[in-house]
């Protein structure tokens, strides 16, 4: 009976199975730090919660935005959808390197819905720096010292969204990138 060939111990790997590899193990990592940080999270939130942070500001005379308020309600929420959101990344990054056809669609879709997420949260920008004004009173703001301070609001909110915006951008192309290398006839040819 004749044993079954193995291929040779320095079989050189295609560019393709190299490139999955990379790219899925890379998005495990990613994955198992925003699992870890959400757990982190969670703990923080669930502690904070008991010391209703927000009425604490309003004690003292601080008005809250509603934007923050409502962040402020659904912290749990929004950390718990984190959560599952970094498990769902890491069953698909594990699908994707043991060449699952499904976790290569799912880590597609990942992409894309990652890249428009980041375009979509630029109007967010406006809004906090929108929020952090209407935290001080009108005469305040008509001050010297108020002056000021709205001129550094303004041109961090030029920063924030400039900065934001170019790496919404980088995003968008490295993840473009990702998705036309991932559709290549060659990398299809690994997934079943």
């Amino acid at each position: 009976m004749k044993a079954p060939e193995l291929p040779p111990a320095n079989a050189k790997r295609s560019s393709a199975e190299t490139f999955v590899d990379v790219t899925a193990r890379l998005s495990m990592v990613m994955a198992a730090l925003a699992i870890l940080w959400s757990l982190i999270q969670l703990v923080l939130v669930l502690a904070l919660g008991r010391l209703d942070m927000a009425g604490a500001l309003q004690d003292q005379g601080l008005p809250l935005p509603e934007a923050f308020q409502w962040f402020g309600r659904h912290a749990l929420s929004l950390t718990a959808l984190m959560l599952v959101v970094s498990v769902a990344l890491l069953a698909v990054s594990w699908a994707m390197f043991k060449r699952r056809e499904w976790g290569r669609l799912g880590f597609i879709v990942f992409l894309v819905l990652v890249a428009l997420l980041n375009f979509a949260s630029l109007p967010l920008i406006h809004s906090v720096f929108d929020s952090m004004r209407s935290m001080f009173p009108a005469e305040f703001l008509q001050s010297a010292e108020g002056r000021e301070l709205r001129v550094q609001l303004n041109s961090g909110f030029w920063m924030s969204l400039f900065s934001a915006a170019i790496t919404a951008v980088a995003f968008a192309a490295l993840h473009g990138w990702l998705v036309i290398r991932l559709q290549r006839p060659d990398v299809r040819a690994l997934f079943r």
